[in-house]
């Protein structure tokens, strides 16, 4: 070995330490633990990292190809150490964690070859302080441009865009990208310093990765715009359900004034009825009188305002299509949750209900509501309605839309809902009916 431990230890550091110290700030508000705990983690992140690299050079096991063996191990640790420490999505944490790794590694490698043309005999002597200049150097003058232009695409991925359920499955991409590169750099034949010292190779790489980075550019607009479209189906919703609610009250305010106007038109005709003693006719009356004034239909369901303005507009519909329309809700006026995501999760949530019913023959249909604030912070509800069986349930339990191809923006829009409030929504469809479950824990 012909290089010192401090050469071997900065050399390492170096070359992973900026992509995490880029990283870290945009991660630590999201850490599982106190501040001081993330810190540790992420320490703990490097040491590991040097003690995996430096088992490949341990003269008794030099002549052994651990390689690869080692770079799988390395980037296991990494991604258990990220999702233990930081408490966002799997999916999200694994497309950051690709495109940082796999960008780390082609910097590298620019480095090595950088080293190899200008100090030849040095650079094939292992990690000496020229493989540290030479990463300084390309950090400098290549990756930190990089990052400047990918900043915005970064605080995209770890800002508010988290709901989409999209993320599933696009980490795949950076990781196609990752698999690639080691099949790549691991299966060349030669030593990997001879891989380094072909400046095709290191063309062939870099434009792999540019195309990569424009790659993953699209794919975080693509998010970006899908998470936009639901917050404004959401907000379009939201201003729907307090227009219906302004209305609602407007046509009572009206009835109210009316029923007061005719009111000694009514008692007249009380008066008529009990001089002739007819009770049917008093019945009669009553019931003409209860159905035009709306006497019989409930204004209350629960103390929250906005809960209850949704659930009574979707009580009037049903009536109005003879939908049987059955309400056990409680929620208190005032609640941690914002009053936006509750007219979108409730009010979706109905109008695919009342929806399904209309395929159905009048007065056979129904919509059934149970559940709300179980204390402080847990909101758990059911919602159950009639429904012909053409409703299809993905493997990731999302609900196939019938207006349009693809799922539908209602489910996802309460999905995301959920999600951002660490709960869980299941859709259940069975021959004649459908229900929703939703469990969520409100802060």
């Amino acid at each position: 070995m012909e290089y010192a431990l401090w050469e071997f230890v900065l050399y390492n550091v170096l070359r992973t330490g900026v992509l995490v110290l880029f990283a870290y700030p945009f991660l630590r508000d999201k850490g599982r633990f106190s501040p001081k705990v993330t810190k540790l983690l992420f320490l703990l992140l490097e040491v590991l990292w040097i003690a995996l690299a430096a088992i490949g050079y341990i003269p008794a096991v030099m002549k052994i190809p651990f390689g690869p063996k080692i770079e799988i191990a390395q980037t296991l640790m990494m991604v258990v150490i990220l999702l233990i420490a930081i408490k966002e999505r799997p999916g999200k944490l694994l497309f950051v964690f690709f495109m940082l790794y796999t960008l780390g590694s082609t910097i590298s490698l620019l480095a090595k070859f950088l080293e190899i043309k200008v100090v030849h005999d040095m650079a094939y002597q292992g990690y000496r302080w020229t493989a540290s200049v030479s990463i300084v150097f390309t950090n400098v003058f290549v990756l930190l441009p990089i990052v400047f232009l990918i900043h915005r695409d970064f605080k995209a991925v770890m800002g508010k865009t988290g709901d989409s359920t999209m993320w599933r499955y696009i980490w795949l991409v950076p990781g196609s990208f990752y698999m690639f590169w080691m099949q790549s750099f691991y299966t060349s034949k030669g030593k990997t310093l001879d891989y380094a010292s072909n400046g095709y190779n290191i063309i062939f790489i870099a434009t792999i990765e540019i195309a990569a980075l424009f790659i993953y550019h699209m794919v975080i607009r693509m998010v970006v715009e899908h998470d936009s479209l639901l917050q404004e189906k959401a907000l379009t919703h939201s201003l729907q359900m307090q227009v219906m609610e302004f209305n609602d009250l407007s046509n009572r305010i009206n009835d109210a004034r009316k029923s007061r106007h005719d009111l000694r038109h009514h008692l007249a005709v009380l008066e008529n009825i009990a001089e002739k003693m007819d009770r049917q006719a008093l019945r009669d009356y009553i019931d003409e009188f209860r159905a035009v004034n709306r006497l019989d239909e409930v204004m209350t369901y629960c103390e929250n305002v906005t809960a209850n303005a949704v659930l009574t507009y979707f009580g009037q519909v049903a009536a109005e299509q003879e939908t049987e329309y059955k309400v056990d809700f409680f929620m208190p006026e005032k609640v941690h949750i914002d009053r936006c995501d509750i007219s979108v999760l409730l009010g979706n949530i109905l109008e695919n209900a009342i929806e399904a019913c209309t395929k159905l023959p009048k007065g056979t249909a129904f919509v059934h509501v149970k559940g709300g604030m179980l204390n402080e912070g847990v909101l758990a509800f059911d919602v159950e309605n009639s429904c012909r069986n053409e409703l299809i349930v993905d493997p990731d339990g999302s609900i196939r839309s019938t207006k349009h191809e693809g799922k539908g923006f209602g489910t996802e829009s309460v999905r995301g809902i959920v999600e951002r409030h660490k709960g869980t929504v299941n859709f259940e469809a069975d021959e004649d009916r459908f229900r929703v479950s939703v469990v969520m824990y409100i802060k």
